[in-house]
């Protein structure tokens, strides 16, 4: 048995019996997160704009019957609910991580945009019980996991060649396996088969080109659709190549990795859960800007003064800030926004509450806003690392702090009070507060009882026939 089909077995015979409680407990935070990340997106053109692309083909609307009935008389959307899995799936994966708020394992990639909508969709399709469904979650995120560590690239790698939805597909294969309830032998099959399918690494092109950050950005939607596919497939016995991750023309090779861990994938699986290592986030934009944003608000509280006498910020952070898309001080898009470190630090340091009001059209070009980013200047730090330092400079006063580790890592938890109250701003005004508050309670405990396909039935539609012409750009 090789490592592929060990992987396999995990997660087609891991059973909610087999989760310690703080596995179960990570699982359903993550699970949460990712929910509110995906509603959060339907209330942005372009996440709305998403969602038509892939549920409305056809101009009798046929692609969207099982949702919204022939015709497409209905422009509602209801997230991880639709007879349309494979569909469903891609556009719940894309909007998961359209705000760049979701999950991330350790600077290498996002999990729960690929993990929770196959688990959740699937679920409530088949009637899943709420133990079923924590064993998929814990499958996926722990699959994911691995193959993101055993895959993790040199910085001089990664600076090459660099995608994350690349090495997600097998994940949602896990996902898909458990719940279909696949043998051992044929949820190798659908991992091979998805290895084989994953999208082509273009990170560096989609976020990293310097045209502009795209749409397209991670590939999570393509990832989460051919490993859903390759489930499906391996289920009516379609063979996928099982030495697919061994040897030199491996899956190491093909996506591009300098660095091939083999061991990562199965040492102390099922014993040593790595997915406890999968932090959130508490701003809604690249993790690499996580660190310099808390090292910057921390001399801010330091030197008690307001922004507006701030004379100069020289931020340091790891090595993917020091050029575009990082540099860019006056984005004019979402996609822009989550990268441009100027635009960040400027509007945390304004109180401008994380979520969906760093993205409104008019604080990209508030006066206040621009003022404070062009005094952000982005200077070396060889040694890399997770954190970031800052110099601050008001009124000849200077001050100099630093952090190791972003907040919402794994070593700097978000409170259990900080998590609730992002997933309720990003709900916003699309449920009553009180079922708000039930649906991520449901989430969290993840409980045997639980009701998947009631849970999802009372996730609210939303209108995705509104078209506001200030969101949406060519």
């Amino acid at each position: 048995m090789n490592d592929l089909e060990r992987l396999a077995a995990f997660a087609a015979e891991l059973s909610a019996r087999d989760l310690p409680a703080s596995v179960r407990v990570h699982c359903g935070t993550l699970t949460a997160d990712s929910v509110a990340c995906t509603l959060g997106a339907l209330r942005t053109a372009e996440g709305r704009a998403i969602a038509r692309a892939l549920t409305d083909v056809g101009s009798d609307g046929a692609a969207g019957a099982g949702l919204r009935g022939a015709g497409a008389a209905s422009q509602a959307y209801r997230a991880y609910f639709s007879g349309d899995a494979l569909a469903g799936v891609h556009a719940d994966a894309d909007l998961a991580n359209l705000l760049d708020y979701d999950d991330v394992f350790e600077g290498s990639g996002h999990i729960g945009c690929v993990v929770v909508p196959p688990a959740l969709r699937l679920g409530a399709l088949l009637s899943a019980g709420g133990d079923v469904v924590a064993a998929a979650l814990a499958a996926g995120f722990e699959v994911s996991a691995r193959v993101l560590e055993s895959t993790r690239p040199s910085e001089a790698a990664r600076a090459a060649i660099w995608g994350i939805g690349t090495r997600q597909a097998p994940a949602v294969a896990a996902v898909a396996a458990r719940l279909l309830g696949l043998s051992a032998s044929a949820a190798a099959h659908a991992l091979a088969l998805a290895c084989a399918a994953a999208p082509v690494p273009s990170v560096r092109k989609t976020v990293y080109g310097g045209a502009g950050v795209t749409w397209l950005k991670n590939n999570m939607g393509a990832a989460a659709g051919a490993g859903l596919a390759a489930a499906l497939m391996a289920r009516e016995g379609a063979r996928g190549p099982l030495d697919i991750l061994d040897g030199p023309q491996g899956f190491a090779r093909m996506i591009g990795t300098d660095t091939w861990t083999p061991q990562a994938l199965t040492k102390g699986l099922g014993t040593t859960w790595q997915l406890e290592r999968i932090g959130l986030k508490p701003y809604p934009c690249c993790r690499h800007a996580h660190g310099v944003i808390d090292a910057t608000r921390l001399a801010l509280e330091e030197l008690r003064v307001e922004p507006a006498a701030i004379d100069e910020i020289a931020v340091a952070g790891p090595v993917w800030v020091h050029g575009v898309p990082f540099s860019n001080p006056a984005p004019q898009t979402m996609h822009d926004a989550q990268y441009s470190l100027p635009y960040c630090i400027a509007v945390a340091l304004l109180g401008v509450e994380p979520g969906l009001s760093w993205f409104e059209p008019a604080l990209y070009s508030r006066a206040d806003v621009r003022a404070l980013a062009a005094r952000v200047r982005i200077v070396p730090q060889p040694e890399g690392g997770a954190g970031g330092s800052v110099q601050m400079t008001t009124g000849g006063r200077t001050r100099t702090t630093a952090v190791r580790l972003p907040r919402g890592s794994p070593a700097l938890p978000l409170s259990p009070v900080e998590r609730e109250a992002k997933y309720g701003r990003l709900f916003g005004d699309l449920m009553p507060s009180n079922r708000i508050r039930q649906t991520y309670a449901d989430l969290i405990a993840l409980s045997p009882r639980l009701d998947v396909r009631a849970l999802v039935s009372s996730l609210p539609a939303v209108d995705i026939g509104a078209r506001p012409p200030t969101r949406v750009t060519a």
